[in-house]
């Protein structure tokens, strides 16, 4: 089950994207070990702070949140251009109004240690698929990120194999590559056919709305 969130509802309902906030936390300065902002139990950077549209995938029924990505349009500040340019491979900055990045992808690491299930598949397909369909219905065009070689190779099973933007760079204790995917219906199809999910996963208009006013 996905749910779009605009930034600024981090300050009106700020119980809403607590749980978000908390998983990237145990994620990326917990699990990985990253250089990332910590606040207490949260993980929050500058980037969290000029309006996003974060997209959530949770367990149908018990709203249990099993992962999240973040969502910036290039005409403004985003981690590709501002935090890592050495990942352009020599390009300049990535700055159109078509052309939106992906970051803070987090799956829960409960669900992804557990080899009996498959709902880490399910919430990596979910968020995918849902970035497809608020792509095709926002006039994105393509979408960037900042990714490590592993994430890369399961993208790719997912049927989503997108195109190395530069070479891979040692980033502290990763390897760090900037991928870019054409938003189009073809790999929208292709990503639901392997995932198995039918129908759409975004309600309108409310999520347009919001990524409208992004």
């Amino acid at each position: 089950m996905i749910e779009i969130f605009s930034g600024l509802e981090r300050h009106f309902r700020p119980q809403a994207l607590a749980p978000m906030f908390q998983l990237r936390k145990r994620v990326f300065h917990d699990l990985l070990g990253w250089d990332v902002t910590v606040r207490g139990d949260v993980e929050i950077d500058q980037y969290d702070d000029v309006n996003p549209i974060y997209v959530l995938s949770y367990t149908p029924g018990t709203r249990h949140l099993r992962g999240a990505l973040r969502l910036l349009p290039t005409l403004g500040p985003n981690m590709l251009d501002d935090t890592f340019p050495s990942l352009l491979g020599g390009r300049a900055a990535i700055r159109r109004t078509d052309i939106w990045e992906s970051s803070r992808f987090c799956i829960d690491p409960e669900i992804s240690q557990d080899r009996a299930s498959n709902q880490v598949t399910v919430a990596a397909a979910e968020l995918m698929c849902a970035v497809g369909e608020l792509g095709l219905a926002s006039g994105i065009r393509q979408i960037v990120t900042v990714t490590d070689v592993f994430l890369e190779r399961m993208f790719r099973r997912m049927g989503c194999p997108g195109t190395r933007i530069g070479e891979p760079q040692k980033i502290g204790s990763v390897h760090a590559v900037a991928v870019s995917w054409d938003v189009d219906d073809r790999l929208l199809a292709d990503m639901k056919a392997i995932a198995g999910i039918s129908g759409a996963l975004l309600a309108t208009p409310p999520e347009m709305r919001i990524a409208a006013a992004a």
